[in-house]
């Protein structure tokens, strides 16, 4: 499909080869291309230690963490995450003029600087994207835990297993398979969503695009190129999602 639509924009005359291999490996292009990728798997990161804290606490069978984290999934599945990067980059350092952060009951400060220089561009995306995504990796997570057959856990408990062995050796390797495909497909979608961190001034790739075709008006090429990074991107996450794969059991 890729190729044909190369093609036809090359027969109508509106796609400059040239310009596009120029522009493949440039400099500015490959930048952009390496803080996606950076972006979006740091977002995932923080999304699959979000994901399964709220997945352990709908699961816990207590009512508080439950609501807690049903509300927490209901109203970051519910919200564009373009709303949320520019809340973050917008709205929190007009709410909070200065950020301070130290250790309890010790005099040791770990941060205390204005918000705007706090939250710059990228800590914006990351703080969007990975709570964004953390909605759906716990439930991603929790169909996962749900699938393992409540009988093996009460067995293992019966032979004297801790609930964190129980977790650790029977849930986990058993839920990863279902955990890994869609976690990889999360993971997919959250390399194309980095796109959404151009609206808040972040140099990702099609930021980068956009600013060189908005000087040399070669905005198909432009664009080409952008699209061909975050096809070898998706390549990427696949190949590490086969990887992962391979490491749980397949029965």
């Amino acid at each position: 499909m890729v190729s044909l639509i190369l093609a036809a924009a090359i027969r109508a005359k509106i796609m400059n080869l040239e310009v596009f291999f120029t522009y493949l490996t440039s400099e500015q292009v490959l930048i952009g291309a390496r803080n996606a990728l950076v972006l979006g798997t740091l977002a995932l990161a923080v999304a699959s230690v979000i994901g399964l804290i709220v997945a352990l606490m709908r699961v816990s069978g207590n009512p508080i963490l439950a609501a807690l984290s049903a509300t927490y999934v209901y109203f970051f599945r519910g919200t564009p995450m373009l709303i949320q990067l520019l809340f973050w980059f917008n709205a929190v350092p007009t709410m909070f003029q200065r950020v301070h952060l130290a250790i309890p009951f010790t005099d040791v400060v770990l941060v205390d600087a204005p918000t705007t220089a706090v939250i710059t561009p990228f800590v914006a995306a990351l703080a969007g994207l990975g709570l964004a995504e953390g909605a759906y990796m716990a439930e991603i997570i929790r169909a996962g835990i749900l699938a393992v057959d409540k009988g093996q856990r009460a067995a293992a408990r019966a032979i004297g297993m801790t609930e964190y062995q129980v977790l650790r050796h029977i849930v986990i390797p058993q839920a990863g398979r279902i955990i890994i495909p869609a976690g990889g497909n999360q993971y997919i979608m959250l390399l194309k969503s980095t796109s959404l961190a151009s609206a808040i001034g972040f140099l990702e790739l099609l930021r980068i695009a956009t600013d060189i075709y908005s000087s040399n008006f070669m905005v198909v090429e432009l664009l080409a190129v952008a699209a061909f990074w975050y096809l070898v991107m998706t390549a990427f996450a696949t190949a590490v999602q086969t990887t992962l794969e391979k490491t749980f059991p397949q029965r």
